[in-house]
């Protein structure tokens, strides 16, 4: 087990630990998941002990290392910032589950209050940058950097649904236009053409639910290559047994769940939500290309926002990377910041030059491109671009 433990300075009590392996993470867990309770914060699912702790296990490797800061109180977890050292020569701190973690941020207990992690900046080690995107306004973490300036043009928004406001489903359909009730409807029949239509949402243990996470894996590999964008995370060998493995609980309505959409046999659109402390996070949706014109997509989504309703769920949460469909889907936005805090020369550089200038602007020319040429590139027959964008 590889455990960094040091006694903080002026304050009795207090310890800082770094978590280096999954034994230690293992160790550690049972404080992890009481913090998690503790915290209550529904934007801190992609720190939580079991995504943490799966993701290493399927992940972890040589070149890509946990190194998980916590604080502890008189022998309490009070902090917890999941983080990981990656690269070969540049060695970089990034968020633990990168690029499949969707929100940077930390755990800590309310009690305590900022002032606890304040030194945790002071105490990052060994690295010549950490590099943190999808840093919540407002969050425990941004609360950590402090005055330290974001990227800006690294700024990012997530697209939500708030569901607070609809007591059924009912409520929910009554705010919609005639215009958007004709083509809810519209878009229904037309599926049902394919066989009579049915839905449900899985959790882990269910029958089905590991199968239908890797149907939904690759119907949205099959999107990607259709339409010529890139997907960094969808890339890993493995992916699928990861989504799988993760715990879940339909009487709780916490973790991994798999909302499913059938005509007849046939599985037309499923999504891979994670629900944390009444928050819903919309992680991955897929749909059957071939069924494409009728819009499969929009009615499981229509299904599972009911769903959702229903169980008192408070928010539909679409997560970043702005989209005319997220707009459509939304009625507030949470704004997302990017932050790199080189701690070498090196870091610097890569920070100030790739990181902030170069990478966004060959994502641009990328996306720039006409359909055919992503596609080409895609294949590796065009500029090439395609291996560095995400």
């Amino acid at each position: 087990m590889t455990l960094l433990m040091r006694a903080l300075p002026g304050e009795a009590g207090a310890e800082h630990r770094v978590l280096r392996d999954r034994a230690a993470m293992a160790e550690a867990a049972a404080a992890w998941r009481d913090l998690e309770i503790r915290a209550g914060d529904p934007l801190t699912y992609f720190q939580s002990a079991d995504w943490c702790l799966k993701w290493t296990e399927t992940f972890a490797g040589p070149k890509c290392r946990p190194e998980i800061h916590t604080l502890w109180q008189d022998g309490r977890l009070i902090a917890v910032w999941p983080l990981m050292a990656s690269g070969g020569a540049l060695k970089r701190l990034e968020p633990l589950g990168w690029p499949h973690s969707q929100y940077a941020n930390l755990l800590m207990d309310p009690l305590h209050g900022g002032g606890a992690t304040a030194g945790l900046l002071a105490r990052l080690a060994g690295h010549d940058v950490a590099l943190l995107d999808g840093v919540p306004d407002g969050s425990a973490l941004a609360g950590l950097l402090g005055a330290t300036p974001p990227l800006a043009s690294l700024a990012n928004s997530a697209a939500m649904l708030d569901l607070s406001a609809f007591a059924t489903p009912q409520a929910y359909t009554d705010t919609l236009s005639k215009t958007q009730r004709r083509n809810r409807n519209r878009r229904r029949n037309a599926l049902a053409r394919e066989g009579a239509l049915s839905f449900a949402v899985l959790f882990p243990g269910d029958a089905g639910f590991a199968e239908g996470v890797a149907a939904c894996v690759a119907l949205k590999r099959q999107w990607l290559r259709e339409t010529g964008r890139r997907g960094t995370g969808l890339a890993f060998d493995g992916f699928d047994r990861f989504l799988a493995s993760l715990s879940g609980d339909e009487t709780d309505l916490s973790g991994a769940c798999l909302s499913i959409l059938k005509a007849g046999d046939r599985l037309v659109a499923g999504e891979i939500g994670f629900l944390h402390h009444g928050h819903y996070h919309a992680y991955l949706g897929a749909f059957d290309w071939a069924l494409r014109e009728v819009s499969p997509g929009k009615v499981q989504m229509d299904m599972t926002v009911c769903w959702l309703i229903e169980r008192g769920v408070k928010t539909y949460d679409l997560l970043g990377n702005p989209a005319d469909y997220k707009d459509s889907w939304s009625n507030r936005t949470l704004r997302l910041q990017s932050y790199a805090l080189p701690a070498s020369l090196a870091g610097r550089a890569y920070a100030g030059l790739w990181t902030e200038r170069l990478r966004p602007g060959l994502k641009r020319l990328y996306y720039g491109l006409p359909y055919r040429l992503r596609r080409l590139a895609q294949l590796g027959q065009s500029l090439g671009l395609f291996l560095i964008v995400a």
